[in-house]
């Protein structure tokens, strides 16, 4: 018969690791179904525990989780409770002990599952679905590697474009990293755009923080550059020191998974850079002045034609085959 001490009034973290080390020095299967009930009764409990069991089954390999102030805090905790007498191995007991007690616990294994790495080619969209329940549709030529486990939901945007579907869990927020930027969410839909140096994020619903991300930012979160809801947009610029303010999305967040891509007062230079994942062929402005030029326009990607036609409509350009390549260049006598 098991003598487990009542715990629930206590801070969770605390409780998390007074199970892991009773588990550790008991074998008996009333303490594993008791702290098997303690887990499911919140998702907060189980996050804790796992973040208290990853600690420890890297014992042997990390000063922490040997730290005897884990004995101390487990023992002010118990209420007349104590271990039976058992010598701790730290360098040799964990790989046996953790297997054994992650079999009985339904523990899959005590290493990080491997990342998900997504890369799809030119024109190719592919929706993939994340172990957590949330789904993340990445755009053309894009890439994305997604790691997702009980200690964390973490996906990094490698290039292109993805729109994301965050299923909502208090305990694990969802992190995107796209080049210098770090978006945190607990539960929302938005979409993260990256081309060179240069992030956009709009969200769609729901709430998003956003961050430039830097040494101080691997120490600490800290306070957000700017915090989107609904129908708003931020963009972290090449050399900015950080995410512009909240302002309105001019189009519709995740709207190109239609098929169909929108523009509002956007620059040449990013509808090129965009058409470029959505087919072979190479359109490009003649200078940096042409490609500074904003224009508002919609066109079904990889239509070469349409966008063409597009351009010279809202443009005083004219676009010229030039070998392999389709110039976009000033009008003449301009």
């Amino acid at each position: 018969m098991s003598n487990v001490a009542p715990i629930d009034r206590r801070d969770v973290d605390t409780v998390a690791r007074d199970w892991v080390i009773r588990l550790m020095e008991s074998d008996d299967a009333g303490l594993t179904a008791a702290c098997a009930a303690w887990r499911d009764a919140d998702p907060a409990h189980d996050a804790a525990f796992w973040r208290a069991w990853t600690t420890w089954s890297g014992a042997g390999r990390t000063a922490i989780a040997a730290d005897e102030s884990w004995r101390a805090e487990a023992a002010a905790l118990r209420s007349g409770w104590r271990p039976r007498a058992r010598r701790w191995i730290w360098i040799a007991a964990p790989v046996g002990l953790a297997a054994s007690v992650a079999l009985a616990l339904g523990i899959p294994n005590l290493t990080r599952p491997a990342a998900i790495e997504i890369a799809t080619r030119v024109a190719e969209t592919r929706v993939v679905a994340l172990a957590d329940g949330s789904r993340v549709t990445v755009g053309g030529r894009s890439g994305i590697e997604a790691r997702v486990d009980a200690t964390g939901r973490r996906v990094e945007l490698a290039r292109g474009q993805a729109f994301f579907e965050v299923a909502h869990d208090p305990a694990r927020p969802f992190v995107v990293v796209a080049g210098d930027a770090e978006i945190t969410v607990r539960g929302t839909r938005f979409d993260v755009r990256l081309v060179g140096d240069d992030v956009q994020v709009s969200v769609l619903e729901g709430k998003v923080e956003v961050r430039r991300r830097g040494l101080l930012s691997l120490l600490s979160a800290g306070a957000p550059d700017a915090v989107l809801t609904g129908g708003q947009k931020s963009e972290l610029a090449p050399q900015a020191g950080a995410f512009a303010p909240a302002a309105p999305a001019a189009t519709v967040p995740g709207e190109w998974r239609s098929g169909r891509l929108y523009y509002a007062d956007a620059p040449l230079s990013e509808i090129l850079a965009d058409a470029a994942r959505y087919s072979a062929a190479r359109i490009e402005a003649s200078s940096p002045a042409i490609g500074a030029m904003s224009l508002t326009m919609s066109y079904r990607a990889g239509d070469d034609e349409g966008l063409r036609h597009a351009i010279e409509a809202a443009l005083p350009v004219r676009v010229e085959k030039r070998g392999t390549v389709w110039m976009v260049d000033g009008a003449a006598g301009e």
